[in-house]
């Protein structure tokens, strides 16, 4: 059986994500990327534009949100096996400099497929 990880690195969007109304309302500028490893094919375009339409469609609190929120429909579309999902934000309101700041989100399945009816 052969599988394959597909990556996106580094795509830099803008999600309307926060603690804070105004960033949920302005939105604030972050850095997403995601492995996905499935014995399907995954097309880089078709990923970059589900991440683009996840992200200007919806308004999330946290970037978890958004990261499991993405992470369903990967899962669902592509079937996968493993997904990392990791999000950085560009700017943070603090007054000392990070280089990054963010999340990781790592998904395993235990190996157990639904069965689809054909």
């Amino acid at each position: 059986m052969l599988k394959q990880s597909v990556f996106l690195e580094g795509l830099k969007l803008h999600v309307r994500c926060g603690v804070y109304e105004e960033e949920r309302n302005l939105g604030v500028q972050v850095e997403v990327s995601v492995k996905i490893t499935s014995e399907k094919f995954v097309d880089y375009r078709e990923l970059h534009d589900t991440i683009l339409k996840v992200a200007k469609e919806r308004v999330f609190v946290y970037l978890e949100d958004f990261a499991v929120f993405l992470l369903g429909i990967i899962r669902k579309k592509w079937e996968a096996d493993s997904v990392i999902i990791e999000i950085a934000k560009v700017s943070v309101p603090f007054q000392h400099s990070f280089k990054r700041v963010g999340i990781e989100l790592i998904w395993e399945s235990d190996g157990k497929r639904e069965e689809r009816n054909n």
